[in-house]
Formats: structure tokens, C-alpha cells, sequence
């Protein structure tokens, strides 16, 4: 509970709206950087028009996660029609440089693209939206956290951790759109339920997730999950009796968007052709979770989850019991669902494939933690 003053005190150090989006646009950049620099940022282009020639690296599941091409390649039209058409960069611009020190394979690589007739258009659309995802989910992420924490700054503190986590989640990925919009879908789920939004917005968001990339599967499961009452249960001794579930009219509003996701997921299999999944270094199932568990590999996995989000799991478990009931009731259904598949299905250091659970449940944990701890502190430190 709020100390008496706290109000005041959060009412006179308010962050500036203006502050905050000059912040967040500046932050938006550095995970984008990182994955020119550091990854493979320039093999977007290559991968992009694979898809669109109905020939992806890895057909399964690369080439039924349509949204985003179609999103950059519609923007790519527009560009052409309206920006190129009063500065065509590729004329204007030679995309050779002078070195004057070592660069990376990556950025040979990329200015080698650059002279690829389409390519300097192609990648100022992938720079510019990919820079609108990483914004948005760093100003969505604010807005979810502080329907859990009453502080500007702590929030603030937050999204710089998120930023940086991002910048750290490159291993082996191109700008990863789908990735990145999938993050985009889970916040304005997790938004709905908390503000208590209209339900039918989940429509559209089911829809189109289901055309981005097929974890968005468990944003109706999201949704459902949150109107189960398991408070209950578990107050003596586990009972499932005790569970209270929620109307009909929820149980059918779900089946309706498990229709909708599912009639799309076959749709796009259907009409590119269905393929096997592709393997990536070891089939999918258990040689993927040995792997993913007991080799170098695993090794290499455990120190980019640690460089992506620290120890937050672990502070998280050790404190599980102190947290709200409905950030609880999210981690134990999505967390253990959302690692266990991308354990078993591909390697687990392309951490970016873990920033859902981390955005959306493990960051508001942590700093509501944070803050009632400080709250819990001040009476002490006032009565010394």
C-alpha cells in the first residue's frame, strides 16, 4: 500500500510524454544495430525475396509467415511510387566506402548488398520497420507495466533493460520481423485483459498473428486463461473442484478465435504446398532437446539467455508466491508452454525466440517486486 506523501511524490517527478518518446526512439535503434553488426541483418533482403518467389532457406515454417513480407513489400511499392520518385538514393548515393580500419564479415557483406540494384531500397523499408516494431514494443511493454507499478522511472528503467536485452537477442537472426510483430501481439493481448478492453479486438489480433508466425497459437489460450479463477484451488491442499471457470459465452468466443487462427494455419499450408518442417542441425523432439541441454551447443544456449535477461528467471521463482494473481497465473501458463517448445523444436540460442514471456510477464515481475520491496523499506527507514 502507498505510503501517505507517495502521490505527491509520484505527481512531481512524472516523466514528460515528449521525454519519453525522444527516449524509447533512441532505444529502438541500438537492437538493430546489433544485428547488422553482430548477425546477419543483411541476409533480410535474400530471405525476403525467397519468400515472395515462394522459395525460402527454410520452407517450413519461413514461407507461411506471410504478414510481414507483404507488409515490406507493399511499403517497398509505395516507396517506390512516392520518395524514389523525387530522390532515387541508388542514383544519387555510391554505397562504397573507404576503409580506414577492420570491419566485421558482417559489414563487408552489407556493403557488398548495397550495390545490388533494389537492395539500398529494400533495406531503408526493413531499417525504417523494424525500427516502428522496436518502438512500439518498448511503448506497449511501458504501458502494460504500469498497470502493475505506480512509478515513471522504474517503468523507464525497465524498457532500457528490455532495449538492451533485444540488442543482445542477435544470434544468428536477420531483422526477424515476424519475431518481433509476434512481440507486438502478446502485448496488446495482455493490454485487453488488463484494461478490461473490449474482447472483440482480439479478432483482429488473432487474425493476423495468425499470419505472422504460428506461436501466436496461445493468444487465445492467453485470453482464456485470465478469465479462470484458480485463486481457490490451491488455498489448503491442490483441488481442481475449486477452479471456477468462467461463462459459456467465454469458452465459445475462444473456439471462435481457435477457428479463425486454425483455418489460416491450414490455408497458408495449402496454398504454398505443404512441406515437412526442415531440420536445423538435429531433428526436432528430443535430439533437440539433448542438444539444446547437454552439448556446446546447450552451453552457448545458457550464456545467450543469460546475456538476453539475466537472472530474472531465477529471482522470479525464488519470490513466485509474493506476485499478483494475474502475472502468476500467466507465467505458469505461458512460460513453462513457450520454453518447452522452442527447447525441443530449435536451438535455444536464438534467444530473441524468448522475448515474449520475458516482456510480457517476467519485466513486470521483477519490477513490482522492486517496488514493493522500496515501499516495504520506507516506514523503517522513517521510524530510525
Amino acid at each position: 500500500m502507498p505510503l501517505p506523501g507517495t502521490q505527491t511524490m509520484h505527481s512531481n517527478f512524472k516523466i514528460s510524454k515528449w521525454f519519453i518518446v525522444v527516449c524509447l526512439a533512441l532505444l529502438a535503434i541500438f537492437p538493430i544495430y546489433k544485428n547488422f553488426y553482430y548477425s546477419q541483418a543483411h541476409l533480410t533482403y535474400e530471405r525476403h525475396i525467397a519468400v515472395m518467389e515462394k522459395r525460402s532457406e527454410f520452407y517450413n515454417p519461413w514461407q507461411y509467415r506471410v504478414l510481414m513480407p507483404f507488409i515490406n513489400e507493399g511499403l517497398f511499392w509505395l516507396y517506390n511510387h512516392t520518395v524514389d520518385k523525387i530522390y532515387p538514393i541508388e542514383q544519387k548515393i555510391n554505397f562504397t566506402f573507404n576503409k580506414t580500419s577492420g570491419t566485421v564479415e558482417q559489414t563487408d557483406q552489407f556493403i557488398k548488398l548495397m550495390q545490388t540494384p533494389g537492395a539500398a531500397r529494400y533495406m531503408i523499408i526493413f531499417i525504417v520497420v523494424r525500427w516502428l516494431l522496436n518502438f512500439f514494443i518498448l511503448l506497449l511493454a511501458w504501458r502494460l507495466w504500469r498497470h502493475f507499478i505506480k512509478s515513471d522511472w522504474l517503468a523507464f528503467l525497465g524498457v532500457n533493460f528490455i532495449a538492451l536485452a533485444m540488442g543482445n537477442a542477435v544470434a544468428i537472426a536477420d531483422l526477424a520481423f515476424n519475431t518481433y510483430a509476434d512481440i507486438i501481439f502478446y502485448l496488446l493481448t495482455a493490454l485487453i485483459i488488463v484494461e478490461k478492453q473490449s474482447r472483440l479486438w482480439l479478432v483482429p489480433i488473432t487474425i493476423l498473428s495468425s499470419f505472422n508466425r504460428e506461436t501466436g497459437l496461445l493468444i487465445p489460450a492467453l485470453y482464456f486463461i485470465s478469465q479462470v479463477d484458480f485463486s481457490q484451488c490451491c488455498t489448503d491442499r491442490l483441488s481442481f473442484k475449486k477452479i471456477i471457470w468462467p461463462k459459456m459465452n467465454i469458452w465459445i468466443f475462444t473456439a471462435v478465435l481457435y477457428l479463425l487462427f486454425m483455418t489460416v494455419f491450414v490455408y497458408l499450408r495449402w496454398y504454398y504446398g505443404y512441406q515437412p518442417q526442415q531440420m536445423w542441425k538435429v531433428p526436432a523432439g528430443w535430439p533437440m532437446l539433448k542438444l539444446n541441454l547437454f552439448s556446446a551447443v546447450g552451453i552457448k544456449g545458457y550464456l545467450e539467455l543469460i546475456g538476453t535477461f539475466g537472472i530474472l528467471p531465477l529471482i522470479i521463482l525464488y519470490k513466485f508466491k509474493t506476485f499478483p494473481y494475474l502475472l502468476k497465473k500467466w507465467f505458469l501458463f505461458l512460460a513453462p508452454i513457450w520454453f518447452l517448445v522452442h527447447f525441443i523444436s530449435v536451438p535455444a540460442y536464438q534467444t530473441r525466440l524468448f522475448l515474449v514471456p520475458i516482456i510480457v510477464i517476467f519485466m513486470p515481475m521483477v519490477l513490482w517486486l522492486t517496488e514493493n520491496h522500496i515501499f516495504s523499506l520506507a516506514p523503517k527507514k522513517l521510524n530510525a
